[in-house]
């Protein structure tokens, strides 16, 4: 995760840097059904409000209004696992999004999931969610770590996973953020 905080950090303060009037805006948006999705939410948003002068916004996907997403510096959106996609409400999201003027160019993305179970597509729900960000133009950052490098995941319903509270080695694997000193 050390190497993720850190490039995290150097690619967030140059971005940011760039925002002299203002503090940048992380928005941290998700759907979820069953309450594990927001549950991760929660700990990314944690990670990202470690990081002085940042607002970070966290909202359900059904609450984000346009004026969110375009006054985002980052965009952060997580879904659970629907038979190896993103949940049908996240690509509706991502599909709204303004395309002509491109204004979401070189804002940073991040994407998460959960999924019920192990091998059950977490890594291609945060894929899908990246390459539509790609196509706004975004820059896409993953994880610090080879187990977050598409980003924090979490499996919520089977073997040791499946006890009803989500375990804390995926709380742990929040997306960290931290400004840079200068």
């Amino acid at each position: 995760m050390r190497k993720f905080t850190l490039f995290l950090y150097f690619l967030i303060g140059s971005i940011f840097s760039s925002f002299s009037q203002e503090n940048p805006v992380v928005l941290i948006t998700y759907y979820s059904q069953s309450g594990n999705t927001e549950k991760l939410a929660q700990a990314v948003a944690k990670g990202a409000k470690s990081v002085p002068e940042v607002e970070v916004k966290l909202l359900p996907i059904d609450q984000v209004g346009e004026s969110d997403v375009l006054e985002a510096s980052a965009i952060i959106v997580g879904s659970p696992v629907y038979n190896a996609n993103v949940a049908p409400a996240i690509q509706e999201f991502i599909n709204s999004w303004p395309f002509e003027g491109s204004p979401m160019k070189n804002k940073i993305g991040a994407a998460f999931s959960t999924g019920g179970g192990i091998s059950i597509g977490e890594e291609l729900v945060m894929l899908n969610i990246l390459h539509s960000m790609l196509i706004y133009g975004m820059i896409v950052v993953g994880g610090e770590e080879t187990e977050t490098a598409f980003g924090a995941s979490a499996v919520t319903g089977e073997g040791p996973f499946g006890e009803g509270e989500m375990d804390d080695l995926f709380l742990k694997k929040r997306v960290r953020f931290r400004k840079p000193s200068g």
